[in-house]
């Protein structure tokens, strides 16, 4: 008898050691699974804007990017490319929140269209023409791109902002036949500076800050009386469904912070 009921007693006493074990992994559990759930929803409630930027605005626009979402807690997705693809995008997709591009006309069209609110201008996006280190074609300005023997790389009227301000730069100067010397057209700035690299072409014109600090090419100035210069323009969509944060990275856009950023990259803010 006292040999069963010793046994009794141990085996309650592993019983007991048992349950409280377990009693106390499920309090170790529970904060874990708690903290799980906290950070899931946070994550789901973090916001995000839809961005569409110019291909040629990437490198301010990214150092802006970090400091927005830092900032407010946000996420940025953006879309870049040439002006006239991101309208084209835009129409299509019917979603965004925020439209920036480098010049108001490629900007007013969307207004017209009633895609885009009133623009607030950021920074220029001045027009020049490089040229291959040396320039041994001796090119002085916009008169000289229609020489024979240039090869000349242009944007895409259809695609980009500096495309289309090309050709009108060319009505103004009064010249016609430049399309002779066409021997590149591209979709993006960016695109313009590699064929000039590459040695596909005598000269392009694009924009003063993606030629800043570029050592393997040189800059000619525009004459003046045929300068039509760019300015980058942003605003929020129409169909955007976060106005008010949409509008906070326009306001952004306008601040030091914003202003250092494309300075740095050889942008002229406008004050």
């Amino acid at each position: 008898m006292k040999k069963f009921l010793k046994n009794k007693f141990v085996f309650l006493m592993i019983a007991m050691l048992f349950l409280t074990a377990c009693s106390n992994e499920k309090k170790t559990e529970e904060p874990q699974e708690n903290k799980t759930i906290v950070e899931q929803t946070n994550a789901e409630e973090k916001q995000a804007l839809l961005v569409y930027a110019g291909a040629g605005l990437k490198k301010p626009i990214e150092e802006i990017k970090q400091e927005f979402e830092t900032k407010m807690g946000v996420k940025l997705e953006i879309v870049y490319a040439g002006s006239g693809q991101l309208l084209a995008q835009l129409e299509q997709s019917g979603k965004g929140d925020v439209f920036i591009v480098g010049s108001k006309p490629t900007y007013d069209e969307a207004i017209k269209k009633g895609l885009a609110n009133e623009a607030v201008p950021v920074a220029h996006h001045t027009p020049i023409i490089i040229t291959q280190k040396g320039n041994e074609k001796g090119i002085m300005g916009l008169k000289d791109l229609n020489k024979d023997g240039i090869k000349l790389a242009l944007g895409d009227a259809d695609a980009n902002a500096i495309g289309k301000t090309s050709v009108k730069m060319f009505e103004k100067a009064g010249i016609n036949d430049y399309e002779k010397n066409v021997v590149v057209k591209t979709a993006t700035v960016n695109e313009l500076y590699q064929a000039l690299k590459t040695g596909s072409v005598d000269a392009a014109i694009v924009t003063k800050d993606s030629a800043f600090g570029k050592d393997d090419l040189d800059i000619v100035e525009i004459e003046p009386e045929f300068l039509i210069d760019q300015v980058i323009s942003i605003g929020t969509l129409k169909i955007s469904e976060n106005e008010e944060l949409a509008q906070k990275l326009v306001d952004y856009m306008k601040s030091d912070t914003a202003s250092s950023a494309f300075e740095k990259f050889g942008f002229k803010t406008v004050k």
